[in-house]
């Protein structure tokens, strides 16, 4: 199952095979996980919102493929250890083969100090105050296999799917500037923070005069 695709692409191979990726959050089993977004569990959380891992799925060969068989796709790659959800890339590296980075919401919500909005609750049932919705964000590399996290420090929570926006000219993939949106501690005022593409580490902010809705989905639209 998967509910947000990250890329897809076509290539030819060293031995003249077409071949196809298809890059997925996938979750195992009978999981259904926009079922969990609904208002009463964003609310009142019963279960984890994020249990989804990147993985590249890969169709071979499909110029020699028997059109009168369905093909089932093979796991290629995949990178664990960080549940992630609402991916995004750089926009000109879709459908491109070799593309690196994967930014993504990531993990869900632990605590987060000093924070007064009241989001979660333990398993007996009781409320918590924790940033259960999302987490953090993560970063991830095809090449490496690896990631590293970003979490909102002094209270700051539930960060939104990240918005890649490169820097003008640029060359490399990750050079650029990682948007998200945060609630601050008390749950007045949201926050626009800029995260460094290459460090994932913040490098400026802007304080929004509301709240916004937990999650918007936004993107960033050049001249």
């Amino acid at each position: 199952m998967f509910f947000h695709s990250v890329n897809a692409y076509d290539f030819i191979d060293a031995a003249g095979n077409t071949n196809i990726h298809v890059d997925l959050c996938s979750y195992e089993g009978g999981s259904v996980p926009y079922k969990e977004y609904c208002m009463s569990n964003i609310l009142d959380p019963a279960r984890p919102f994020i249990d989804g891992t990147l993985v590249r799925y890969e169709l071979p060969s499909i110029n020699t493929a028997n059109i009168n068989k369905i093909a089932r796709a093979t796991v290629q790659q995949a990178i664990v250890g960080a549940n992630m959800e609402l991916p995004r890339i750089r926009k000109d590296h879709s459908m491109t083969p070799g593309y690196r980075y994967v930014y993504a919401c990531a993990d869900n919500g632990g605590a987060s100090p000093g924070t007064e909005v009241p989001i979660g609750r333990y398993s007996s049932g009781l409320k918590t105050i924790q940033a259960a919705f999302f987490g953090g964000l993560a970063k991830s590399d095809w090449l490496t296999g690896k990631f590293v996290r970003w979490q909102p420090e002094d209270g700051e929570s539930c960060p939104c799917e990240p918005v890649f926006v490169a820097r003008p000219g640029s060359v490399e993939e990750d050079d650029g500037v990682v948007l998200t949106i945060v609630i601050n501690k008390k749950g007045t005022q949201s926050i626009l923070v800029a995260l460094d593409g290459r460090s994932f580490k913040e490098v400026a902010r802007a304080y929004l005069p509301q709240v916004y809705a937990l999650g918007p989905h936004g993107t960033f639209i050049e001249d």
